[in-house]
């Protein structure tokens, strides 16, 4: 097998995990008392996409502000919509706006996943999670792998991780790649526990109380505990 060839299917069986966590947060039309046909879920779930990425490039443009930093925006990339140029006055204030968008995705899926009141089965919220879960883990690879988003050229870049790498070091970067794509996987993980498809192991129910009836008469009450 040539060395193209194996590098390519080396990329694609890493990439396994991370398209089984796709198609199952895919969009399902609702069923009950508020039924969605795929029209309106594929809608809702495009929304949510819509809106994680948003979140992203907000919170890059709500720190750029707030240091005083000029953005040029441009055309991105598959997982970077949206690309900007900045123009930080110092390494403190570049590292800041590159890593707003990770640390924003994180906490917004966290808040997601913490609070009760919001549908974790609700097409919309699938949409977000799946950017939220998705996308750093993107970035990881394509850092580490495919330099589409992130690459250097001379004195320009582009990429979040390779802005971090720039305002910082390849260590800093590599550590920011590795721990916000393991958040995402564990915020992935968590989401589909709360599925209402899920199966019993997926949710973690380790005990169950039930009743067996007796043919004399009576019931049997037993308690099953997994380990």
């Amino acid at each position: 097998m040539k060395a193209g060839v194996r590098q390519r299917a080396a990329v694609f069986i890493s990439l396994l995990p991370l398209i089984s966590l796709v198609l199952l947060l895919s969009p399902i039309p609702a069923t009950g008392a508020e039924d969605e046909g795929w029209p309106l879920s594929i809608l809702k779930f495009a929304g949510g996409l819509a809106s994680g990425a948003l979140i992203h490039e907000g919170s890059h443009a709500l720190v750029a502000a707030s240091t005083g930093t000029h953005l040029t925006w441009e055309a991105g990339t598959y997982n970077q919509p949206i690309g900007f140029t900045d123009h930080a006055k110092s390494d403190a204030n570049g590292l800041a706006i590159y890593s707003a968008g990770f640390i924003a995705q994180a906490a917004g899926a966290e808040i997601i996943l913490q609070v009760d009141g919001i549908d974790k089965n609700d097409n919309y919220v699938r949409g977000m999670m799946a950017w939220n879960v998705v996308n750093p883990i993107l970035y990881s690879f394509d850092y580490w792998v495919f330099h589409r988003t992130n690459k250097k050229n001379g004195n320009t870049y582009q990429g979040d991780l390779q802005g971090i790498e720039n305002y910082s070091n390849q260590t800093t970067a590599n550590m920011f790649a590795a721990s916000f794509s393991a958040v995402a996987l564990f915020q992935g993980y968590r989401l589909l526990k709360s599925q209402t498809w899920a199966p019993d192991w997926l949710k973690g129910e380790s005990h169950r109380l039930g009743f067996t009836p007796l043919r004399s008469g009576g019931l049997v009450m037993t308690y099953q505990f997994r380990f």
